[in-house]
């Protein structure tokens, strides 16, 4: 398997985000849209380099990280030009089963009855979620108090891989608006994306029955979907066609579809490998071994 970078079992929460988080960070300050995937096994540490260990600073993972930066980078670009306006909103949520839940609205995360939030396509906003609460921060803490609570409200469940399996995909999106006062035609918007993907494994691996082998069969599908998309935007990028994109094909990869544009920059793709045992994660390397081939 050919891989960008491979990281050690000792390596620093802090080399992972220079290396990810602080690229696409600083090209969202140019109005590109970015997207940061956590894929591997369950058990593989997705989750705790995505958020990391609140109270820790050397244990913070790439969210808080890029938090504190993205307010500490708007805080000098104010400084240097009192015209400058910024507008930073997030959203959290998670897709269980191809249903999306809002982890921000506590009662509706936890009532996994109901049929979930839709996607819906505007001719200016592009592809979004409906009634999904975008909260205003102003701050690294707000954003913290955001994952936290979020954190809380995702769905988590037993398997013999984790005792508490993250049984969904988790997109925590960070929308950063700039605006000059005296000049319209510098206002910048971009998106990013960060994604906790749902753990990637047979189901013989996780004695999944009922209800967990139901989610497992629905974790698996949108992974491949996500593989397939990714694939066939290697494939245009290589050749320089404009093939069909199979977006629709779940809710992941529907989601994270970027409205095309002559005001809108395509989004950039990084896959993070992480610390796994290889004989139990052949299966997700072979799933994606073509992407890290091109």
């Amino acid at each position: 398997f050919g891989f960008d970078l491979v990281y050690g079992i000792d390596t620093e929460q802090r080399c992972v985000y220079e290396d990810f988080g602080r690229p696409v960070l600083e090209r969202a300050f140019g109005g590109y849209n970015g997207t940061i995937f956590a894929y591997g096994q369950t058990g593989s540490g997705k989750t705790f380099s995505m958020t990391g260990f609140a109270g820790n600073e050397a244990m913070e993972g790439l969210i808080p990280r890029m938090n504190k930066a993205l307010f500490e980078k708007i805080q000098v670009e104010k400084a240097n030009d009192p015209n400058k306006l910024f507008l930073v909103e997030c959203s959290f949520f998670e897709i269980y089963n191809e249903i999306i839940y809002d982890l921000l609205d506590s009662s509706s995360a936890k009532d996994k009855k109901n049929k979930g939030l839709e996607i819906k396509e505007h001719s200016v906003l592009g592809i979004y979620v409906k009634d999904l609460q975008e909260r205003v921060v102003e701050s690294r803490e707000e954003v913290i108090e955001l994952m936290t609570l979020g954190a809380s409200n995702r769905t988590v469940g037993y398997t013999n891989m984790n005792s508490e399996s993250s049984r969904s995909h988790s997109i925590f999106v960070i929308k950063i608006h700039q605006k000059d006062s005296s000049d319209e035609s510098k206002n910048v918007f971009a998106k990013v994306n960060l994604v906790d993907l749902a753990g990637s494994e047979r189901a013989a691996g996780t004695g999944a029955v009922g209800t967990r082998l139901k989610e497992g069969a629905n974790i698996n599908k949108s992974l491949s979907a996500l593989g397939n998309v990714i694939n066939a935007l290697v494939e245009d990028a290589r050749t320089g066609k404009k093939s069909f994109i199979p977006y629709r094909n779940s809710k992941l990869t529907r989601v994270l579809q970027t409205k095309k544009g002559p005001h809108v920059v395509p989004e950039k793709l990084h896959w993070a490998p992480l610390h796994i045992e290889i004989k139990r994660d052949k299966w997700s390397l072979r799933a994606k071994a073509h992407d890290a081939e091109e």
